[in-house]
């Protein structure tokens, strides 16, 4: 063979050669990047798993917390205040204050130009300022201080309360924090076994919302006796009744149905008693203010793909009121956050709410119904009602209760309710204490957020769970 034969022979050997090692590098590569890209797959989904079960845990931690906190509610609440408007009206020395000293700096029942007795107000103003039952020397009450909306429920706030321990498991020192226990000297056992629990060395964070379920209107109610279910219907009619929300009524929904408030409001009846007849209204004031109708309750469930019957029980959860016949997106997106079913069915609505138009319910709750004030259908004269109630609320020592609230509505001239009249603390349609709350928490770790919703009814322990979520 001819020299330069062989030498055509070996360079395209050669380049052979390194075209297969280009090929099996290439390979290599993309088989080294599958099991990288797996690995970090696999890394990523183990990391996702781990700060899941972080979140989970760190939301019941936010559970946890905020039912001992509403555990402090309850104590503070059982708390009683001593007559301090008496106190001070005879303290003030009455109307005249003839002979008393403070009654004179005051400038008297009158006080003219004199700052003292503008600030009291005459003779009940440091009364009202105080808390007591209106300022007009009522008796003494329990507090009406809501603990839970003062204190914010966090993550922050626990790592105060808990130690942190570095990799040499010493306390880190933080602001208001020791690096002892307070009963190490006392006790060095305990304190040792309480320093190898590492509470404070958590990875995330969580955020709680704490709300009153009685601070908006208990639908399950409506199968209640007379004397509680007819608040509640006329609470009902005046909030589903209110000109802002004729829109809402105005067009069919998706199912091609179109009610009018009243029927809806038979309709949340029918769903929660136990006959299979439609309810019709009774608002003349005497006997049942539900009366039995002719009409198949059912007769608007039938008609649903797939078809259905009234449960005829209470309600057990909000997302039920989506099975009633007239309830759509656009109504719950309105009254979401006015109704209830969780608390008892002897609940009370709570008149220290933030909500303007769940006050307004309250205030048209305790007006007298035989006597009707025109002003209260102008929303001009009831905002400016409900800015002084809330002033009133933010000035008062010890919270605002019944007595005050029913005083601020007859201070504005409007006619009271004579059965709230004369028995405030024992009336059926409002109060100032609360046993039924809403919390809602949600944990954070990592790029994973996990939130919990529960259902406190207060009771002698840590409150009863009547309802649980986990989104």
């Amino acid at each position: 063979m001819k020299p330069g034969k062989r030498r055509s022979r070996r360079s395209s050997e050669r380049g052979i050669a390194m075209l297969l090692v280009l090929v099996g590098i290439a390979v290599l590569a993309l088989v080294a990047n599958e099991v990288r890209y797996n690995s970090v797959v696999e890394l990523r989904l183990a990391t996702n798993q781990r700060d899941e079960l972080r979140a989970h845990y760190l939301a019941k931690s936010g559970i946890a917390i905020s039912r001992l906190m509403l555990r402090f509610q309850k104590q503070l609440d059982a708390i009683q205040i001593p007559n301090l408007g008496g106190m001070l009206q005879t303290l003030m020395g009455g109307a005249g204050g003839a002979g008393n000293p403070l009654a004179a700096l005051l400038g008297g029942a009158a006080g003219g130009a004199n700052p003292l007795a503008a600030l009291a107000g005459g003779a009940g103003g440091l009364a009202a300022l105080a808390g007591g039952a209106g300022g007009a020397g009522a008796g003494g009450g329990s507090m009406s201080i809501q603990l839970w909306k003062m204190a914010k429920v966090d993550c922050h706030m626990l790592e105060q309360m808990v130690p942190e321990y570095d990799e040499k498991d010493s306390v880190i020192k933080k602001s208001g924090l020791s690096k002892k226990f307070d009963f190490d000297d006392e006790n060095p056992e305990l304190a040792k076994e309480q320093a190898t629990r590492r509470f404070g060395s958590f990875t995330g964070c969580f955020d709680t919302v704490i709300t009153d379920e009685e601070e908006r209107i208990n639908l399950n109610k409506l199968d209640a006796p007379q004397g509680t279910s007819m608040p509640l219907l006329l609470m009902l009619i005046s909030t589903l009744g209110d000109k802002k929300y004729e829109f809402l009524f105005e067009k069919e929904d998706s199912n091609r149905v179109k009610l009018t408030p009243v029927e809806v409001i038979t309709n949340f009846r029918d769903w929660v008693d136990e006959d299979e007849s439609g309810a019709t209204l009774n608002l003349s004031g005497t006997g049942d203010p539900f009366l039995k109708g002719f009409s198949d309750e059912n007769g608007g469930y039938v008609k649903y793909d797939p078809a259905y019957r009234a449960k005829n029980a209470r309600f057990d959860s909000l997302d039920e009121l989506f099975m009633v016949h007239g309830v759509n997106d656009r109504f719950m997106a309105a009254f979401k956050d006015k109704l209830t079913v969780y608390p008892n069915v002897n609940s009370r609505l709570n008149i220290n709410t933030d909500d303007p138009i769940l006050l307004e319910v309250a205030i048209r709750s305790v007006a007298d119904p035989l006597r009707p004030d025109p002003r209260m259908a102008d929303p001009i004269f009831m905002d400016t009602l409900i800015k002084k109630i809330r002033a009133a609320r933010m000035f008062a020592l010890f919270g605002m209760n019944v007595g005050d609230f029913v005083n601020l509505v007859a201070a504005a001239g409007i006619p009271v309710n004579a059965a709230i009249q004369n028995n405030v603390q024992g009336n059926r349609y409002i109060g100032d204490k609360s046993t039924t709350y809403r919390v809602r928490v949600t944990g954070t770790a990592g790029d994973v957020s996990r939130t919990i919703t529960a259902v406190v009814r207060l009771d002698d322990t840590l409150g009863r769970l009547v309802y649980w979520r986990e989104e």
